[in-house]
């Protein structure tokens, strides 16, 4: 959104940088009240810096004690947030003073702390000059202008990986399941971050997720370009009309340009190459056909990371059904109708609804991509952190595939009796996928109010058995191979906070045996340790026996 406090809270730049492209502060920035270097915030008016509010929030009580000290800028993404109108600002000063800043006050040409660098890429253009000033009048008549100008803005120059990170011996892997070795060259490879837009954490993980699922990114990233190639949605209003987007010209892209599997292939592919000298990804082009075939996600509020991933794989499912073929891309096993995304998520339930009464049987199919999985409500309620309950990845899933009756307003009409009956119902796991992601139902409604379930879930970090809730002796099951029924753990997906709608997600993945932490731009080493004790909201484990059907 435009702010109107830029005039009077933007005070800071002109006496605090000079012209030599050097910042007068010291880097790295650290929060004036508790040192800490986590989310530094600048202040726009006094050029004080503070911690954000998922750390320890001094930034915010900055603010509310000096009220006209409300415009402050991310010093690691460069986003600009006022927390009078409390949203991120896409506009600028009259004389571009916050681009100024962007382009002055962060480009260090080189800072050493703790093997940390700094990006000496060129400024890119002020945002400012692309959105309001030039053919205002044209927002009156374009609908799509509005949006899409907040994207524009937030082309944000890129930064450089806080950590150099350099590639493992493969030989760390020796001991591992056979998928986790990568089959591209040893040789080394930076792991970078991707930058965050403004609140877009949740889209972050769910992209560092796919890319550390090697199946699934390499088919994407080897697949055509899909450029220049008519979508036909008969639900909406989106075609791609064949203008060349290449990544970072987001600014140039018109609603009618969104394909997200086209934005999704370049993001992953920038991923998977490291990145141009350890930069992090920026994704804008990839959000910005988010927020076209997709709606509900415009904005910079925090979003669901679980619903974020149900509606990006199926998307990605629809575009891919339909496009690939026109290439010439054979589509997957059975009868056409599977894409990469079924053929690596996809599973199938077995829904047993036994009658009560005549003791028959009534089973249906049903597929799934994911599966939520609930805490008990005895475990929900911890007493003290010495005290607090911790729940088993594996007790809850015996919970999902237990035996459960019908109330009464939910009775089964028996075919065989002709009436409503009691019955009970359970699932049987009929078809394993290759990944199977596994979602923890960490919020819940209680008096109109969503609340987060802050429990502890253990879970396997490998050879999770899923052996035991699947249907034996069942044509399609294939229990035969040793590891067929056998997983490993690939990726977490965490959420720290207390709000559903707030807080932040950060990810854990597994690359080449080791195991990294990815938070927006700054990715780190993790040991299993730390992975294990972390509080998991979503979790995606591999197949050992992974299998892809072959073309028709």
């Amino acid at each position: 959104m435009e702010c109107p406090h830029l005039s009077q809270s933007v005070r800071f730049g002109d006496d605090n940088v000079d012209g030599s492209g050097y910042a007068v502060k010291d880097l790295p920035f650290v929060c004036a009240v508790c040192g800490t270097e986590k989310s530094p915030w600048l202040c726009l008016h006094c050029g004080s810096v503070h911690c954000g509010r998922y750390v320890a929030g001094h930034a915010l009580q900055h603010y509310e004690t000096n009220t006209q000290h409300c415009v402050c800028i991310d010093c690691e993404s460069l986003a600009v947030f006022c927390y009078t109108c409390d949203e991120y600002v896409v506009n600028d000063t009259t004389n571009g003073q916050i681009e100024k800043i962007r382009r002055v006050t962060f480009r260090k040409d080189e800072h050493k702390e703790n093997d940390e660098s700094w990006s000496t890429s060129p400024p890119t253009t002020p945002p400012s000059s692309r959105t309001r000033d030039d053919g205002g009048d044209d927002h009156d008549n374009d609908p799509d202008a509005l949006w899409k100008a907040e994207v524009v803005v937030r082309n944000l120059r890129p930064r450089t990986a806080r950590k150099r990170l350099h590639s493992l011996d493969a030989s760390s892997a020796d001991n591992r399941p056979a998928k986790r070795r990568s089959s591209k060259s040893t040789k080394e490879k930076k792991v970078v971050g991707l930058r965050n837009l403004g609140n877009t954490c949740f889209m972050n993980v769910v992209l560092q997720s796919f890319n550390n699922i090697s199946h699934f990114c390499e088919y994407l990233t080897q697949m055509p370009c899909l450029e220049g190639i008519a979508f036909d949605e008969s639900t909406g209003p989106p075609t791609h009309r064949g203008r060349i987007v290449t990544p970072g010209r987001a600014k140039e892209m018109s609603m009618s340009d969104a394909l997200l599997a086209e934005e999704l292939r370049k993001v992953l592919l920038g991923l998977s190459l490291g990145g141009s000298n350890g930069q992090a990804i920026s994704p804008e082009c990839l959000f910005l056909a988010i927020w076209k075939v997709v709606p509900r996600f415009r904005g910079y509020q925090q979003q669901d990371a679980h619903e974020f991933l149900t509606y990006m794989l199926d998307r990605l499912h629809t575009e891919l059904l339909q496009l690939l073929p026109r290439l010439g891309h054979e589509p997957l096993g059975l009868r056409g109708k599977q894409s990469i995304v079924t053929a690596v998520f996809g599973g199938t339930l077995l829904s047993v609804v036994h009658c009560m009464n005549c003791r028959t049987d009534s089973k249906t199919h049903e597929p799934f991509q994911d599966l939520s999985l609930d805490i008990p409500d005895r475990l929900q309620r911890s007493r003290t952190k010495e005290q607090e309950e911790v729940c088993s990845l594996t007790y809850s899933l015996t919970r999902f595939f237990k035996v459960e009756e019908l109330a009464d307003s939910e009775l089964y009409f028996c075919d065989n009796c002709m009436g409503k009956q009691r019955s009970t119902k359970r699932f049987w796991i009929h078809r394993l996928p290759n990944v199977l992601c596994l979602h923890i139902k960490r919020f819940r409604w209680c008096n109109s109010y969503r609340s987060k379930v802050d429990t502890q879930v253990d879970f396997p970090m490998e050879s999770l058995d899923m052996s035991a809730f699947t249907v034996r002796g069942v044509t399609g099951t294939r229990l035969g191979a040793q590891n067929s029924h056998l997983y490993d753990l690939a990726a977490v997906i965490v959420h720290h906070g207390s709000g559903a709608g707030t807080g932040h997600y950060t990810a854990f993945a597994v690359h080449d045996g080791q195991w990294f932490h990815f938070n927006d731009s700054s990715v780190r080493p993790a040991t299993t340790d730390a992975v294990a004790k972390c509080k998991p909201y979503i979790l995606f484990y591999v197949r050992r026996e992974f299998s892809i059907p072959p073309p028709l």
